[in-house]
């Protein structure tokens, strides 16, 4: 099995961004200036931008803290001294952190630019999308998400009809792909990436396909059934792979990753494209599919699975008779021969939990873990302050702090943007929610997923480790990580509720610092220097 290749951005791309870049980062510092405001409905968070400027209190240290009681949020907290000397560990504090206890590497969070989102952002007017994205993505800005996912051909969150890049008639094939066309996505979706990316040209990209070509699947059809279990299937679908990232190279877009298929184990999807892919059909074809990639110079790592924690039980009864409803997919794809070909695992949070992530990697410990898909969603008739309240909560204690806390490399949420209607879709869900959305005047709400995102990214850049965190107190929930800047950043999430006095610390140092009720807050320490 192959080391993940931790998606480095190649320095091809960096040169090629660097004007455009240069020229986005004297813009965002004048934006970034101007930043104030509501941060659910207005232009631009009120954020802050640099992690090394410390409010009045403890020298060298940060905190802020999002809570679920309608307040502003990302606010300032007042870090103080613990009771801990420097250079002495402090037995008493509720949470205590071993800079030593070296975990995974952390190198990204993020979302998806699917069809929709990119849709909406370029009916932006271009100076406002342009300030947007900088929020989002400037590596110096108040958010800095550092990974994309993009749906290869159509997902359900599309504004038109379903499409893979090699739609022909009924009844016709094209196994040589002589008409392959990546056109569809020329539209919105290319121009929005590449807008993306001379604003973070360090960005990484993973790509996953909803469905092979309907000629190539055993329902002739993109909703449901199989890919043709037959040798040149596997290579033509393999060989439309390497075009899609052949020609997204030729767009000036690096693909990082592909999975070989979104949610495999989800037979019927209901009203877009999906595909039934058992263990033993996603092995023989990333068998194909690695040698393809090598043979054509890409470095783009394969992730296997791309589906939930655990097997959904409807799922589960969709299992056709005889076969193996496959409980341990991602255990089972990684002792086939693919292996060797695959660099990490990707999964979603729709069912089971994140701890599913340790038991895989205990077993598979050079693998790379990734959660690449949760969307928020809500009942029909919640109040905007109630799903901002559950969507928080459950996906900061369950998607953010549960996934890293079970060796996640990197987050990330669904829909980048979507309208109010929580689209444009095509069937699939009906109340998924985006990191932001775009209202019919123009006006941009900053979700839940906005703010959960932004407490990691904004604080842990690539390349940061995970370090063991421990605590008595079965109300607060966290995890720690050392910078490559030489930094300590906790994640804490209070499920009290009540505000509580809380004391961290590791073996420079401990901070004191009152954290609201049921609230996340990021804290961040250096050690401190003989002039601090």
């Amino acid at each position: 099995m192959k080391r993940m290749r931790q998606f480095r951005a190649p320095a091809s791309r960096r040169w090629i961004v660097a004007g455009v870049a240069a020229i986005t980062a004297v813009i965002v510092l004048v934006l970034i200036a101007t930043v104030w405001m509501n941060p659910r409905t207005s232009p631009s968070p009120s954020l802050p931008t640099n992690t090394t400027l410390a409010p009045e209190g403890e020298p060298g240290a940060t905190g802020v803290t999002t809570s679920i009681d309608g307040g502003e949020p990302m606010r300032t907290l007042e870090v103080g001294a613990g009771a801990s000397s420097e250079g002495e560990a402090d037995p008493d504090v509720d949470i205590s952190i071993d800079p030593r206890a070296e975990q995974q590497r952390v190198d990204g969070f993020g979302a998806a630019m699917t069809h929709s989102s990119a849709d909406l952002l370029a009916s932006m007017p271009g100076d406002e999308r342009t300030a947007l994205l900088e929020e989002l993505f400037d590596p110096d800005g108040p958010v800095r998400l550092s990974t994309l996912r993009l749906p290869i051909g159509a997902s359900d969150f599309v504004d038109t009809d379903a499409f893979t890049f090699d739609d022909v008639a009924v009844g016709e094939t094209d196994w040589e792909l002589e008409r392959f066309s990546i056109d569809p996505d020329r539209h919105a979706l290319i121009p929005m990436l590449q807008e993306v990316l001379a604003i973070n040209p360090e960005l990484r990209l993973i790509a996953s396909p909803w469905s092979p070509p309907a000629w190539m699947k055993t329902s002739g059809s993109l909703e449901g059934g199989r890919l043709l279990d037959e040798d040149r299937a596997y290579e033509t679908y393999s060989a439309y792979l390497v075009r899609f990232v052949e020609e997204y190279r030729a767009a000036g877009l690096e693909i990082d990753a592909l999975t070989v298929q979104n949610e495999p184990q989800y037979r019927h999807p209901d009203g877009y494209p999906g595909t039934d892919m058992p263990v033993w059909q996603e092995a023989k074809l990333i068998e194909r599919l690695g040698p393809a990639l090598d043979a054509a110079g890409h470095d783009t790592a394969i992730l296997g699975f791309d589906h939930n924690w655990e097997l959904n039980p409807g799922d589960a009864a969709t299992t056709p008779e005889g076969e193996d409803p496959a409980y341990q997919y991602p255990a089972d794809l990684l002792r086939t021969p693919a292996a060797e070909w695959i660099d990490g695992i990707a999964f979603h949070c729709y069912s089971g939990d994140a701890s599913a992530q340790s038991r895989l990697w205990e077993q598979f410990p050079d693998i790379e873990i990734w959660v690449t898909e949760c969307s928020g969603s809500s009942a029909p008739g919640d109040s905007p302050e109630k799903v901002f309240a559950d969507t928080f909560a459950w996906q900061t204690t369950n998607v953010l702090i549960g996934s890293l806390r079970n060796r996640a490399a990197g987050v990330l949420t669904w829909n980048l943007v979507l309208d109010e209607h929580s689209g444009p879709h095509r069937g699939g869900c009906e109340t998924c929610s985006g990191v932001v959305t775009l209202g019919a005047d123009g006006t941009v709400t900053r979700n839940a997923e906005y703010f959960m995102l932004a407490h990691a990214a904004r604080y842990l850049p690539p390349g940061s480790i995970r370090v063991e965190s421990s605590s008595t107190d079965a109300e607060l929930q966290h995890v720690a990580f050392a910078t490559p800047e030489g930094e300590t950043v906790l994640l804490v999430w209070n499920s009290a509720g009540v505000p509580r006095s809380i004391e961290v610390g590791d073996d420079r140092r401990s901070l004191g610092v009152d954290v609201p009720a049921s609230s996340l807050s990021t804290i961040s320490w250096a050690a401190l220097t003989p002039d601090s």
